[in-house]
């Protein structure tokens, strides 16, 4: 697999690094999948945590010539705040539950206008050296429309974060 091809992940990897406590059991409203990105473990984990490199990676969608993306530091974890057109149209706050080098939890709340939409994303590497396997799980998304977002979220975001990570 090249770095910027994404895959699902097979049903009964999904299944077993869910936790029943945080685990939606509608399997449609949860999404799965893995990147090969071409960095150790240690590289992937700080641009998977440090605002400054989140910036450089996430794709929200949507995202237009005259929008921008900032990521700041909040007490346990970090803040997405998206503009178009001048104003605010997106924020993400997610809170580490638990982070480590190779495994993060993140309660995760997406507050657009005046919806917001909470659910838990985690994140396991996998691999050390040269190459590793990110693999992501974005469980409990409380609307089709919330999974349609975060699939493209994801899908985008991914595919940049492998591509930094492989030309840098």
């Amino acid at each position: 697999m090249n770095g910027t091809a994404l895959a699902p992940l097979e049903p009964e990897t999904a299944a077993r690094d869910c936790f029943p406590d945080h685990c939606n059991t509608d399997e449609s409203l949860s999404i799965s999948m893995s990147v090969d990105v071409h960095a150790d473990a240690r590289r992937l984990f700080q641009a998977l945590t440090m605002p400054e490199y989140i910036e450089a990676w996430i794709q929200i969608p949507g995202n237009s010539n005259d929008s921008m993306t900032v990521a700041a530091p909040e007490a346990n974890g970090y803040r997405v705040d998206h503009y178009a057109a001048g104003r605010k149209s997106v924020s993400i706050n997610s809170s580490y539950l638990f982070c480590h080098q190779r495994k993060m939890r993140m309660s995760w709340r997406k507050t657009h206008e005046r919806f917001r939409a909470d659910s838990v994303v985690d994140f396991r590497l996998r691999g050390n050296f040269g190459s590793s396997i990110l693999e992501l799980r974005h469980m409990a998304l409380p609307t089709a429309d919330e999974h349609r977002w975060h699939q493209k979220l994801w899908l985008g975001s991914l595919a940049k974060l492998a591509s930094l990570l492989r030309s840098a």
